[in-house]
């Protein structure tokens, strides 16, 4: 018998019993995972299904189909099985240090902060937090360029008009 597994809204696969059983044990399957097979009319959390002792419980079995859309994910979990990183996100460090340099100090300073943040979350296990810190790095970085170029079109406005006056 196969089982049909998602989080987050999206299927990680279809396994077999045995294998379903030894990857909720080892706590690749969370609680939380949503969990189909034959005989099943909606998709149930893991924790219904193999409960703490992990045997499966299914209903009656009918006739064979593909499972039904996943619903029913509370909500968005940064969860990842423990033999398995995602990839890690840019720091855009050079960047914000160039910003810094050339644009605008004190947006820079705040894009170097962030983006000095990353690596370290993403190495301690956050991958949500390093996610969220480069995302931060990148506006503030950008924010700082746009910046930058609205003070020197000012400044250029301001000297042209003070040239002209004179």
């Amino acid at each position: 018998m196969t089982y049909h597994i998602a989080r987050n809204n999206q299927q990680l696969g279809t396994f077999l019993k045995d294998e379903v059983i030894a990857r909720y044990n080892a706590g690749a399957i969370l609680p939380t995972d949503l969990v189909w097979t034959e005989g099943m009319a909606t998709w149930e959390p893991a924790s219904k299904i193999f409960g703490a002792s992990a045997a499966p419980a299914v209903g009656d079995v009918s006739a064979p189909g593909s499972p039904p859309p996943v619903t029913g994910v509370a909500e968005l979990m940064m969860t990842v099985p423990p033999d398995v990183k995602p990839v890690k996100p840019g720091n855009n460090l050079i960047g914000a240090i160039i910003v810094t340099l050339l644009c605008c100090v004190p947006l820079g300073i705040v894009s170097i902060v962030f983006a000095a943040q990353v690596d370290g979350k993403y190495n301690k296990g956050d991958y949500a937090g390093a996610e969220d810190a480069a995302k931060k790095s990148k506006t503030f970085m950008w924010l700082s360029v746009v910046l930058g170029l609205v003070a020197s079109v000012i400044i250029f406005a301001m000297s042209f008009a003070g040239a002209l006056a004179q």
